[in-house]
């Protein structure tokens, strides 16, 4: 009978612990995301919307010269209308950072947003892409997904981009959900025409027909952030639209 006394008790303070971490992971999570949330609030007070068309002086807008001094890899701000989605975008030397860090060089779980460290510091890639976490709580990328019900795409055809440079409206031409094992990130486009093949290729995941024409002339931004609805582990949901200067 002290046996199984013993291992009941034992049985209860195992379920208690259990209990109390879960308890503190969830309570430390909230904090976190809140934390993260102020940062980004105190950054949007910085960053004012009324910039002005492409600097023909090649001059970085006032407005992410402010940013650039909350951090030095501040690279633009994207913004997506009817959306969370109103965020600075940074710049590491890798890709690995700035998905655990928030624009304070704190670690944060929701990271940043963030551009891909082979792209060059203003837009004159082919392909420059953005990634963000997909937060429980709605933050950061998770409402891409809402571009995966046709009336949000047809209502909200376009976002925002301003690198500093330049101000750009992003005309949507590809949405997708996808895995790690479709290439979608290639940056580099060497022959004449792998830029075209790679368009005609992410055109063909789309799920919606676009009326946008994009060609290798033009310049495209993709976003992409993970999907475990499609695949847990290796799951991708993907926006891709042509740059457009205002």
């Amino acid at each position: 009978m002290k046996i199984k006394s013993f291992l009941g008790k034992s049985l209860t303070l195992v379920v208690l612990g259990i209990f109390l971490f879960s308890g503190w992971e969830i309570g430390m999570e909230l904090y976190e995301n809140k934390h993260n949330q102020t940062l980004l609030d105190d950054a949007k007070a910085v960053y004012t919307k009324d910039v002005a068309t492409t600097n023909v002086n090649g001059e970085v807008h006032d407005e992410l010269k402010a940013l650039r001094k909350l951090n030095k890899d501040m690279a633009g701000w994207l913004t997506i209308a009817d959306t969370e989605i109103d965020y600075p975008i940074l710049q590491s030397t890798d890709n690995d950072y700035y998905l655990h860090h928030n624009y304070k060089n704190e670690k944060a779980r929701a990271g940043s947003i963030f551009k891909d460290y082979r792209n060059t510091n203003e837009f004159l890639d082919k392909n420059t892409i953005i990634y963000g976490h997909n937060m429980k709580d709605g933050s950061m990328f998770a409402d891409l997904r809402k571009y995966l019900d046709k009336d949000f795409w047809e209502k909200h055809p376009t976002f925002s981009y301003e690198s500093g440079l330049a101000n750009y409206k992003v005309e949507i031409f590809a949405v997708y959900e996808t895995t790690t094992d479709f290439y979608y990130i290639e940056t580099e486009f060497p022959g004449a025409n792998d830029f075209d093949n790679y368009l005609q290729k992410v055109k063909g995941q789309s799920i919606y027909k676009s009326n946008v024409e994009v060609s290798g002339k033009d310049r495209i931004i993709t976003l992409s952030t993970c999907d475990t609805e499609k695949d847990y582990e290796k799951g991708r949901m993907v926006i891709q639209g042509k740059l457009v200067a205002k």
